[in-house]
Parts: C-alpha cells; sequence; structure tokens
C-alpha cells in the first residue's frame, strides 16, 4: 500500500509537470507559429495540452472517480461472452509486442524505400509515446481499477493508458504516411474506429478509468504535433 507521504510527493510532482507543460520552451515555440502546416500542429498541440492538464489535475485531486465508476459498471453491465472475445482481439492488438512488430515493419519498410526521415519520425512518434507512458505513470502513480475479476491482468499504474497512448501514435504515424494518397480519408476512418475500440476494450475489461484513455489519447496527439512540427521545419 501507498504511504499517505509518498502520495503528496507524487501529486507535487504532477502538478509541477502540469505547470512546466503550460511554460514550457515547446508551448512558446507553437504560440509563434502562424501559418501553414505548423499552425495545425499548433492547434494539435495545445488543446491536448490544456485537456491533458485538466484530466491530471482532476486524477490528482480525486475529482472523478465516483462517475468513472459508474461509467465502468455501465460498461461492463452488457458484458457477454462473445464481446469478450471481441474486446479481447482489440485489447491485444494495443499490447506492447504487437505495436513494436507493427512499427518495426512500418519502419522496414520505409527503410528499403529509402524514406530515411519519415522512417526515424515513426520511431520517434511511437517511441516518445512510449517513453512518456512509463514517466507520467511512476509520476502519477494512479492504481488500476478493481471493480470486478477481469479476463486481463495489468500489474503497472494506471494513468494514463499506455495501449491508448501507442495505438494512437502508431495510427497518427499510418494516417501521416499516407496522407497524400488516395487512401488518407478511409486510413483515418479505420485509424480512428481502431484506436476508439482498442480504448474501450481496456474499459470493458476494467483496467483502466475513462481518464487514463483521454489522457493518452492527448500526450499521444501531442507529442505527434511536436514531431510534425519540427518535421515540417525541415521541410522548408
Amino acid at each position: 500500500m501507498t504511504k499517505h507521504g509518498d502520495k503528496t510527493d507524487n501529486s507535487e510532482e504532477a502538478k509541477l509537470i502540469i505547470k512546466l507543460m503550460k511554460s514550457s520552451i515547446i508551448v512558446q515555440y507553437f504560440k509563434q507559429i502562424k501559418t501553414g502546416p505548423l499552425l495545425a500542429a499548433f492547434i494539435c498541440f495545445w488543446l491536448p495540452i490544456i485537456s491533458f492538464a485538466k484530466l491530471a489535475n482532476e486524477v490528482i485531486e480525486n475529482d472523478t472517480i465516483s462517475y468513472e465508476k459508474i461509467v465502468l459498471y455501465w460498461i461492463h453491465g452488457y458484458s457477454s461472452p462473445i464481446l469478450d472475445h471481441v474486446f479481447y482481439v482489440f485489447t491485444s492488438i494495443g499490447n506492447v509486442i504487437p505495436i513494436v512488430l507493427m512499427t518495426f515493419t512500418i519502419v522496414a519498410w520505409l527503410l528499403y524505400k529509402e524514406k530515411y526521415l519519415k522512417a526515424f519520425i515513426v520511431i520517434a512518434c511511437v517511441g516518445g509515446a512510449g517513453v512518456a507512458d512509463f514517466i507520467l505513470k511512476q509520476v502519477f502513480h494512479r492504481d488500476r481499477p478493481s471493480l470486478w475479476h477481469s479476463a486481463i491482468t495489468e500489474t503497472s499504474y494506471s494513468f494514463p493508458s499506455g495501449h491508448a497512448m501507442l495505438s494512437c501514435a502508431l495510427v497518427l504515424c499510418i494516417i501521416f504516411l499516407l496522407w497524400n494518397t488516395r487512401w488518407r480519408a478511409l486510413t483515418a476512418v479505420i485509424g480512428i474506429f481502431v484506436i476508439s475500440i482498442i480504448g474501450l476494450s481496456r474499459l470493458y475489461f476494467g483496467v483502466h478509468y475513462p481518464t487514463d484513455i483521454l489522457a493518452g489519447w492527448c500526450v499521444s496527439i501531442a507529442w505527434f504535433a511536436i514531431v510534425l512540427a519540427l518535421y515540417a521545419r525541415t521541410k522548408r
């Protein structure tokens, strides 16, 4: 069981991270962006960061826990053997090994096509999301929900969701790579569907709170925006 003093220290660390997000050099850089794709990157960075800061504050203050439990119980009320199998497939897709294998395959193909910068972007986006997930979990130390016996066993901390973060990062990379093709709309629709179902699967099995999922998406989108902005600068 975590000591009260440790919880206080973790809360202070989390609050410090939130303040740094709002006053960082990266934020100041994005504030100066006025035109083109960098403006879109700014919007995609700033809004998710604000949302994450809000979610993180609610987690620290424990403001939403009772409502989130209601949501989890409501979702659990629809559980069935068929849905168990369906959601197990989707939650497995978001596991570390499948994400790493898919990332490796994409990077290998890009290297084969001599698209080295795009290969680096994929590595930076997915790898950076993984690093951010590990660090933030250690900072916030949020325990997993324990509301019923789940078919999924998790031992790491809950906030933010690594499944949500990694799957979102990978999907954003795929959309980016196919953006200038006729497949971009279809890719975006399928990608959004997949990351949504992966997020829902984590709630279905009761291993995450809704705020964990939302926070994972926010961090992933913000990190992707940073990488995209740096990529756009190299194309000038």
